[in-house]
């Protein structure tokens, strides 16, 4: 790989990213807490959403990336355990770095936070419980009928529209139309107010 080469492939984004010193690590030291292990898969996780985004805001993907987040929480949680052994106590805010999350309405960031939380406190039960609401939550976004996809209910309307003109019911027809028109009009407004959110955030 010749400089120039190498100088585009490096991450210059992301601030924490922004570096020329690429290191080679190899080691054959005790690590019970897999310290190595951990900070590894965070800077690469970190590299490959930094290197494969192509939107401005490349620190904004990052802190997004759930393959980001679940790192960062696999070494706060090793560092936890380290800090338990040498007699501290080190803590950690586990949730996600901006919050609301704008592409995750059904708050999958926030269960997987209290996931971990209840995996740290080794309340199994309470773990239990998260996993079972994170099914749910997976399960609504696979479904592109679901609110995750489908905030403003335009679907139904949709076919409520499609069968109001199949039996010529020109007023229901009309009902509908005047619907979604107040449907798309919300859908604007509140585009319009998180725009303005992020913006002065």
């Amino acid at each position: 790989m010749t400089n120039a080469n190498f100088d585009e492939y490096m991450a210059k984004k992301h601030p924490a990213l922004q570096t020329e010193r690429y290191v080679p690590v190899t080691v054959n030291v005790p690590d019970k807490y897999d310290l190595v292990g951990t900070v590894s898969e965070l800077l690469a996780a970190m590299h490959a959403v930094d290197m494969e985004t192509v939107e401005d805001d490349a620190v904004g993907a990052v802190e997004r990336s759930p393959m980001v987040t679940d790192a960062w929480v696999c070494l706060t949680m090793a560092i936890e355990e380290l800090a338990k052994d040498m007699g501290s106590v080190a803590t950690f805010d586990l949730a996600p770095a901006t919050s609301p999350q704008p592409n995750d309405p059904m708050g999958l960031y926030d269960a997987t936070g209290k996931l971990y939380k209840a995996i740290e406190s080794k309340n199994i039960e309470m773990a239990l419980a998260h996993v079972k609401y994170m099914e749910e939550i997976a399960r609504t976004y696979a479904d592109p009928r679901s609110a995750a996809h489908d905030p403003l209910n335009l679907f139904e309307l949709t076919e409520k529209l499609n069968g109001a003109i199949d039996v010529e019911d020109e007023s229901q027809a009309n009902d509908v139309l005047a619907e979604l028109a107040e449907k798309v009009q919300d859908g604007m407004r509140r585009a319009k107010a998180d725009q303005e959110f992020n913006e002065n955030n």
